[in-house]
């Protein structure tokens, strides 16, 4: 081949390279944009990964912290009920008042038995025994009554004094 043909040769390899590497620049271009954009997902992905396992872990020291505080509270009002409790009782020793709400649920109790009794001296025929039995709930009614009466009084007053106070 005489030169000039080979410097021809040269010039049509090296335009017909020069055509080609405009399409295959941008599709390996394209293609290495491509492997980034997923290398940077996959990056992305383990970072989202590492902040959500630090954000369980901060949340689930909050929940612990959390139900302790929620101890101390249960605790803190235990402890204020029974100091509450004291304090009535307290209160109802000063008011000099000798009888309580359980002295009352006591008597209630009582009669529910002489009326009881009284039933049962009925059923028996024996009305003797059944009218001394209804006299004597009839007399802790009425004396329940009258206490019921008294702890309604001074419990009223006690809460306007403490309302006042």
């Amino acid at each position: 081949m005489q030169p000039h043909q080979q410097v021809l040769a040269l010039g049509i390899v090296w335009l017909v390279s020069l055509i080609a590497l405009t399409f295959i620049i941008p599709k390996v271009r394209h293609r290495a944009f491509l492997h980034g954009v997923d290398a940077g997902r996959q990056q992305q992905r383990a970072d989202l990964k590492l902040q959500i396992k630090g954000l369980q872990d901060d949340l689930d020291e909050a929940r612990i912290q959390s139900e302790a505080g929620q101890r101390k509270h249960h605790l803190a009002v235990a402890n204020l009920k029974s100091s509450i409790a004291e304090l009535e009782a307290r209160i109802m020793s000063y008011t000099g008042l000798p009888v309580t709400k359980a002295d009352y649920e006591r008597l209630v109790s009582a009669s529910s038995m002489m009326r009881l009794a009284q039933r049962t001296f009925k059923a028996l025929k024996t009305e003797a025994e059944a009218t001394r039995a209804g006299v004597q709930a009839d007399a802790i009614d009425e004396l329940a009554k009258r206490i019921h009466a008294q702890l309604r009084s001074t419990l009223a007053s006690a809460v306007n004094a403490g309302a006042a106070a």
